[in-house]
């Protein structure tokens, strides 16, 4: 029987999307989806597949998400 590797949980696209609210950044399933699709490709890198569904890695998805806030100046 191969061994099994316990790795971190990875996210789903609906899960991340909780996961970014809760922890601070306010953004919409709407927009989360359009970042991550094929055709715009500027959301958080994928972790894995499974099947055909992208998994998330939680703590690269914050530091995305990070990466993507503006300094109060910049914003003005």
């Amino acid at each position: 029987m191969p061994e099994v590797s316990h790795q971190k949980p990875r996210l789903t696209r609906d899960e991340l999307w909780s996961h970014l609210n809760a922890n601070g950044y306010p953004i919409s399933r709407s927009f989360l989806n359009l970042v991550c699709s094929p055709a715009v490709d500027k959301g958080p890198p994928v972790a894995t597949y499974w099947g055909r569904r992208p998994l998330y890695d939680p703590d690269t998805a914050l530091t995305w998400a990070e990466a993507r806030c503006r300094s109060p100046r910049e914003a003005a």
